[in-house]
């Protein structure tokens, strides 16, 4: 049997396999053919896992919500799990404070104890490893950001880092953590102890300084905490850093797609091998004891190499999403939506019970997974993981496909006359003609990676940079006529109603061109927002906490909350019924697509499911490749 639903954290268990937490709050043990040998039973609550480890024959786990529980590694019976709401000091909570949502992993063992964050973040629960009695409550180590991850690799100096880019050195032992170091403007995901040249290895995700939201990869710091080198080779987040059974190699990787495979035979940060082609961004990695490097992407194809990245198999894992949902021009109804294998046509039709969705197309590209897409006369735009342009005509007869090999691709945006194409990437914006794909001009700001790229009514280009810098440009693509430094990173963008739209790191953020932002939403919101819809006076924001929140736009007042989502909200879009009411349509990891009314009362929640629909997983086809690292 295998794995059916996505992984969300890998660990190589040696004498067992490999131990996977998945998206549902189970975790199962496979073996080298990544087929299912056991697995834990349901929990009536699951959601997903991110903290995993494995200590004295028990598997402990810690959900999205802060629940933790407790499965004998012998059968993965479950044996304990602690209800998030009544893990807290309640002299130290807010009256009426619940629990909130976030993905960290950090769970640290010693000595028979177990510590982790609750789901009150500036709380910390000591528990007794093989009772799963509650010793504790106490002040989290970190203050009030989550515990990201523990390190007690080393005899004596633990290491502790948090979602803020803050590391602590001390000790379980006594829970003395004096010593601190700020090495990230974002999550350290990752600290790890290397035994070979008795130093720690920690990821980044934004970098720092002058480098915060341009470059970061992996940095080097002493026993004592003092910073000994870093390798920037990442724009985007860094998940995970692991070591061979030797400490010869290092492996580190993340959102970019690529693991860089480090020689640590010597002190020097020196990276030998790059490889790439994975069917997704890399989200986690585990070694075993032979040396097998196990490298699980975010889609859930878990892919096996051998100590020098060499490919040896892939899960083949059914993986879908809908990353993006776009109406046509002819038909607000028929709707394009890209997915983690191409690209599918839904049409909106009415029922008895109001607007249902239909599939009418589901065209496979073979391409990696489609990013984001765009209607033209006629079919679509799309770029695609594989650093792909292409435009397709409804059917999927693909017109042209134009590879763009320099950087990563995030976004296509075509111009309001349907001539150009936009496409934003690391290495800066390209624009297309859309009849031919052939290239027109090239465009960028600071050399810095720009994240979204979108078109103003009339054809100006705006694009906007991995730091926060929206920069809108005329004919003269050298000199932009007007630039914002707006300070966070963004993930869409796109001009409505006389403004321009950004969504990201701050929320969602309307912005005036040519005097700055006007207004905001990101009340409640747990993470990243993701996506956003404005319409008929309401203001809709999905974020990477799995959340969904509806604001007034006439006041910004919160009306609306959504929070235990089976999976992460990628896509919005609205869409209408027979009277022409709007409806919310979200598009998620595991290729569901949910539609929602949005006609109940504020103090209702204003939101009302209507129906799920799924999307056929497919497993992806990808082929890796290997280079030599660029000049550092």
């Amino acid at each position: 049997m295998k794995l059916t639903d996505r992984a969300m954290r890998i660990l190589h268990v040696e004498g067992e396999g490999l131990l996977v937490s998945d998206s549902f709050g189970r975790v199962h043990l496979l073996d080298d053919a990544f087929d299912v040998v056991r697995s834990s039973p349901r929990v009536r609550a699951g959601r997903p896992l991110y903290g995993l480890t494995v200590a004295d024959g028990w598997v402990i786990g810690k959900d999205r919500m802060g629940a933790v529980l407790r499965w004998s590694l012998d059968t993965l019976d479950l044996v304990n799990r602690l209800d998030p709401v009544a893990m807290g000091d309640r002299a130290g909570l807010l009256e009426g404070e619940e629990p909130s949502p976030v993905s960290s992993r950090g769970i640290g063992v010693w000595d028979g104890r177990v510590f982790v964050t609750s789901g009150y973040h500036h709380q910390m629960l000591v528990l007794d490893l093989h009772t799963f009695d509650v010793l504790e409550i106490r002040p989290n180590i970190c203050g009030g950001s989550p515990m990201e991850w523990a390190c007690t690799e080393h005899p004596t100096r633990h290491a502790v880092s948090d979602k803020e880019g803050n590391l602590r050195f001390g000790s379980f032992t006594d829970l003395e953590f004096p010593d601190h170091v700020k090495l990230d403007d974002g999550n350290i995901h990752r600290v790890r102890y290397d035994g070979r040249h008795d130093r720690f290895w920690c990821t980044q995700d934004f970098g720092e300084g002058e480098n915060a939201d341009v470059a970061n990869g992996v940095v080097v710091v002493s026993l004592d905490g003092e910073k000994q080198g870093e390798y920037l080779f990442a724009r985007d987040d860094v998940e995970f850093v692991a070591f061979s059974p030797d400490f010869g190699k290092a492996y580190s990787g993340g959102f970019d797609g690529e693991l860089h495979v480090f020689d640590n035979s010597t002190p020097e940060l020196r990276v030998q091998r790059v490889v790439s082609g994975f069917s997704h961004q890399l989200s986690d990695i585990t070694v075993s004891s032979s040396g097998d490097v196990f490298v699980l992407c975010q889609d859930g194809e878990i892919t096996r190499l051998t100590e020098d990245g060499t490919f040896v198999r892939a899960m083949g894992f059914r993986r879908q999403a809908v990353w993006d949902i776009q109406p046509s021009r002819e038909d607000p109804a028929v709707l394009y939506c890209a997915t983690d294998s191409g690209v599918a046509v839904a049409q909106v039709r009415r029922t008895a019970s109001g607007p249902t969705l239909h599939i009418t197309e589901d065209h496979e590209t073979g391409l990696g997974f489609t990013r984001r897409v765009a209607p033209v006369e006629g079919g679509w735009l799309a770029v695609t993981r594989d650093r792909h342009v292409l435009r397709a005509r409804r059917g999927g007869e693909i017109l042209w496909d134009r590879r763009l090999p320099e950087a990563l691709l995030h976004t296509v945006a075509a111009s309001p006359d349907g001539t150009r194409a936009l496409v934003a990437s690391n290495a800066g914006a390209v624009e297309l003609d859309t009849a031919t794909g052939e290239v027109l001009t090239t465009l960028g700001v600071d050399g810095l990676p720009v994240w979204a790229a979108t078109y103003l009514p009339g054809g100006e280009r705006v694009l906007a940079t991995r730091n926060g810098v929206v920069a809108v440009f005329g004919d003269d693509p050298d000199k932009p006529r007007w630039r914002l430094d707006q300070g966070e990173y963004p993930k869409r963008m796109w001009a409505q109603d006389g403004h321009l739209y950004v969504v990201g790191d701050g929320g969602l953020k309307e912005i005036a061109v040519g005097e700055g932002v006007t207004r905001g939403w990101r009340e409640l919101l747990s993470n990243t927002a993701e996506n956003a819809t404005v319409a008929d006076g309401l203001v809709c924001v999905s974020s990477y906490g799995m959340q969904i929140a509806a604001y007034r736009y006439e006041d910004d007042e919160f009306v609306g909350f959504m929070e235990d989502l089976p999976d992460y909200p990628k896509a919005l879009s609205i869409v209408r019924d027979g009277d022409g009411r709007p409806h919310l349509l979200v598009g998620c990891r595991t290729g569901l697509l949910s539609l929602y009314r949005m006609d109940r009362p504020a103090e209702e929640g204003t939101f009302t499911k209507l129906e799920d629909r799924w999307l056929p997983g497919r497993p992806a086809r990808f082929t890796l490749t290997y280079d030599a690292p660029a000049a550092h």
